[in-house]
């Protein structure tokens, strides 16, 4: 009887270990291309966790309302409103720290001030680019107009052909144009933002987690994205040479050049909530309905 009980005991010893050293399942994620997929390049490059790079925000919202991907890089405006409206996802952090810019060539002077009065083609009607735009030329008393496109692409290709234009672009979009366009001129939008409020940028891309989840499979995906961006930063050109191989779409070169615009820098939900507070104060202000009518509550915030 004892030698049975020993013996079961043993097996549930082995079994209890044999199970807490089983690493934690990878994690499928979803992340629009640009800066946040040059954030994520090693986790792709690994290949622990399935990654599907979309364009837009289409894709996107369907995959908060599917709850097909455990993962979602988005704006953060945007993964607020639709987790407002139901969608079972929490805030785990920021990745991208703002990367907009206005570009032109040929200005006499071009900063904020000469903006008065001037035509601005923007993309992203609503949307954080947008959104980050219209507060700092109101906030600095500028009157512009501006026509919207579908895409930064289209913008970019729009200036390719008028130079003289006064764009709204990101990064690496951004770093794209300076090679193929001499003389370009930039505003850095993200250094009108720290004027107006005194903080570094805001948190323009967030990590949103399907509700639900084992902590470690979260843990154990957040510490892999951490580990991504810093190795990022540290070596651009070593990264811009993986995304290369990964099929990014862009030179490598200009990858090289736009991951220190990028502002890529992980940081967890509770870390970030001021600044993310901070923006959506800014937001409500202008549309609230583009948070989803009132500040996240407690509930939206991921906490291991």
């Amino acid at each position: 009887m004892m030698k049975r009980f020993l013996t079961s005991i043993l097996a549930g010893m082995l079994a209890f270990v044999a199970t807490a050293c089983v690493e934690p399942e990878g994690l499928s994620f979803m992340v629009p291309s640009g800066s946040p997929a040059l954030a994520q390049i090693y986790l792709q490059a690994e290949g622990y966790h399935d990654v599907d790079i979309v364009n837009g925000a289409d894709p996107l919202i369907a995959a908060f309302g599917s709850g097909s991907h455990d993962v979602i890089f988005a704006p953060t405006n945007l993964g607020a409103k639709l987790i407002a409206s139901g969608c079972g996802y929490l805030y785990a952090g920021a990745v991208v720290w703002g990367n907009y810019y206005l570009v032109s060539t040929g200005k006499a002077a071009f900063d904020i001030a000469s903006l008065d009065g001037a035509g601005i083609v923007a993309f992203g009607q609503n949307q954080t680019s947008d959104i980050v735009l219209r507060h700092i030329l109101e906030s600095n008393g500028i009157t512009a107009t501006i026509t919207y496109v579908d895409a930064v692409a289209t913008a970019a290709a729009m200036f390719a052909a008028d130079p003289t234009l006064i764009v709204l672009t990101a990064e690496p979009s951004l770093s794209a144009i300076r090679a193929s366009v001499a003389g370009v001129q930039t505003i850095d939008l993200q250094t009108a933002y720290a004027a107006l409020h005194g903080s570094a940028s805001y948190p323009q891309a967030g990590i949103f987690i399907k509700f639900g989840l084992a902590e470690s499979r979260v843990e154990r995906f957040l510490s892999d994205l951490s580990a991504s961006v810093e190795a990022v930063n540290d070596d651009p050109a070593a990264a811009a040479s993986e995304a290369l191989t990964l099929e990014f779409g862009f030179s490598e070169a200009v990858m090289t050049a736009a991951i220190p615009g990028s502002h890529l820098q992980f940081v967890s939900a509770a870390a970030s909530r001021a600044s993310l507070e901070a923006y959506f104060t800014i937001i409500l202000a202008m549309n609230p309905a583009l948070i989803g009518g009132a500040l996240p509550e407690e509930g939206f915030y991921y906490a291991p």
